[in-house]
């Protein structure tokens, strides 16, 4: 294999959408400490946002990605507090969750809202049917989290 397909294979990609200037306040308590994430691109406007996070929420913050790696992944989280320090999104093994991240990547948050898209793979050492803890964390608490589960 070539040194640069390995390089874009290995590359875990985060890019920070454009965050809705300001969330409903209702929305933002209604899921508070919760990620939403979806196969579909979170919403630019903030009147859309709403209808987005009514249509991919899990009651019990569970999802699954499918059609195998690499594996597309868009986030709306919700912080549980304003932060105080910059944020970072982790990625761990839901079997080893006080184990080093396998991402830890520093993300923008408009206020209480994190909106961001990032990829994985299995040559980044993420595994085909195995649970991930997803989180967002400042200053080593966790303000807000969900369960992945990578498919084919």
């Amino acid at each position: 294999m070539r040194i640069g397909s390995i390089v874009a294979v290995v590359m875990v990609m985060l890019v920070a959408s454009a965050v809705p200037a300001q969330a409903d306040a209702k929305l933002v308590r209604q899921y508070a400490g919760k990620i939403v994430i979806s196969p579909d691109p979170a919403p630019t406007l903030a009147a859309e946002l709403p209808a987005y996070i009514k249509a991919n929420a899990t009651k019990d913050a569970y999802y699954e990605a499918i059609k195998g790696s690499p594996w597309e992944i868009h986030l709306v989280g919700f912080l549980a507090k304003q932060p105080k320090s910059q944020v970072t999104l982790e990625v761990v093994d839901a079997a080893t969750p006080k184990a080093a991240p396998l991402v830890a990547l520093e993300v923008g948050a408009n206020q209480r809202l994190v909106i961001s898209h990032t990829k994985v793979t299995t040559a980044a050492g993420f595994e085909v049917n195995k649970t991930y803890v997803v989180r967002l964390v400042a200053n080593k608490q966790v303000l807000a989290k969900a369960a992945l589960k990578l498919r084919d």
